[in-house]
């Protein structure tokens, strides 16, 4: 396949390697940011030469949308942008192939770079950003003022010429913030503080990884953030050579292990905690994490709930069902147990196959946990079953005749 160079040198694409091809590679990036500064040109020219005047309708948002009022009849360009002739439009979408409505915004942003944004639009001039993004900022601030337009404009070129998106969308809040602070309050689907929170999603995450998700008050989680960074920064200086994302999110841990070991709340205040909807005493804990996990795991268990459809190799065990963060191994579970430290408490492995008696009226506890292990429901005898007469339970014996051998564990 033949094509030609910015010299109009032919050459054949299969042929390239090395050098020369990250050279072609660079000037089609050039010729797409030039190609692109000549389209907003002509766009402009266009606009220019077509003024709206006496006789000649302005093209608005709400042209060939019958029966749209009110935001729809602004005209394209933000404040302080020239009128343009309503059959621009038509004209602009005709010439490109594109619709009526994405003619529209080209225009708009072709007016609001050049008379609000100038120092941006210098930018695109001297092949300094391409025109896309100019235009991610002129829609951004096409609906403030000039002057808070200006503003941001101005702000971006002092910090540097930064137009990546988080730049962009910082120094728009803060024009937003300066010039039109009721515009913070205003319902546009950005998340407000009727919708703060605080939610942990243990589903979308692969095995022992789950999602925390905060909406709250930005400088109660600029703090928040500066603890977590911090204690994070102190677990590298200790030695921990996890990257820096991996430490702040295990400092989360630390910090909470560390609040439930102070327990402030029961320094603070001696009254009794009530609860607000029930009215019921609250009882403190040193522990933040109230859960109790039962395990159970059988011979079937441990071929058919592994992380893969694979046979589970010769000592490795399967994926049980926690009901505390999903599907975990019982790895991770032991890795649960390290982290909670002496708030865990484990009960011995539970054989409900073993069969075993003791010399005395009371069962001992695991006794007891065997047998609610291995009989979760009545076993009275049904009616019409004629009635046998109750034996110590120091006589009864596990069989476990009915089921395959359970292994079980209670973690709490």
């Amino acid at each position: 396949m033949f094509e030609v160079d910015a010299a109009l040198h032919p050459f054949e694409v299969s042929d390239l390697g090395g050098e020369s091809l990250l050279d072609l590679i660079s000037d089609t990036r050039d010729v797409e940011w030039l190609a692109a500064r000549r389209k907003l040109r002509l766009a402009y020219q266009l606009c220019v030469t077509n003024p709206a005047g006496p006789g000649i309708d302005p093209a608005t948002w709400g042209d060939g949308l019958p029966g749209m009022a009110g935001d729809y009849d602004a005209t394209l360009g933000g404040e302080g942008t020239p009128l343009v002739a309503r059959f621009v439009v038509e004209d602009w979408a005709a010439a490109t192939g594109v619709s009526r409505q994405s003619g529209k915004q080209f225009l708009a942003n072709t007016l609001d770079l050049h008379h609000r944004l100038p120092r941006a639009h210098a930018k695109v001039e001297a092949l300094e950003l391409a025109v896309w993004k100019a235009f991610r900022l002129a829609e951004d601030t096409h609906d403030v003022s000039a002057e808070c337009a200006r503003w941001i404009d101005n702000l971006l070129h002092e910090r540097g010429g930064n137009y990546s998106f988080p730049a962009m969308a910082k120094a728009v809040k803060l024009g937003v913030a300066k010039f039109h602070p009721e515009k913070l309050e205003d319902d546009n689907g950005l998340p407000g503080r009727d919708d703060w929170d605080v939610t942990v999603d243990h589903n979308q995450g692969a095995e022992g990884t789950s999602t925390l998700e905060v909406i709250g008050g930005s400088l109660d989680l600029a703090k928040f953030h500066d603890l977590v960074s911090d204690e994070a920064t102190t677990m590298g200086r200790l030695g921990d050579s996890d990257t820096l994302g991996q430490r702040k999110a295990k400092a989360l841990g630390v910090i909470a292990d560390r609040q439930a070991t102070l327990d402030l709340l029961g320094i603070l205040d001696t009254e009794p905690l009530v609860h607000p909807e029930t009215g019921r005493e609250v009882i403190r804990r040193k522990s933040y994490l109230k859960a109790r996990l039962f395990v159970h795991l059988s011979v079937a268990d441990l071929a058919t709930m592994c992380t893969s459809a694979a046979t589970v190799p010769s000592g490795e065990v399967g994926v049980v069902d926690s009901n505390l963060f999903g599907p975990a191994t019982t790895d991770l579970i032991a890795g649960y147990l390290k982290q909670l430290g002496t708030d865990a408490r484990v009960t011995p492995v539970i054989d409900t196959t073993k069969q075993w008696s003791v010399d005395q009226h009371d069962p001992p506890a695991a006794m007891r946990d065997q047998v609610i292990a291995r009989d979760p429901h009545c076993v009275h005898p049904v009616a019409g079953l004629r009635h046998r007469p109750h034996r110590p339970l120091r006589r009864r014996r596990p069989t476990g005749a009915d089921e395959p051998g359970r292994l079980g564990a209670v973690v709490s």
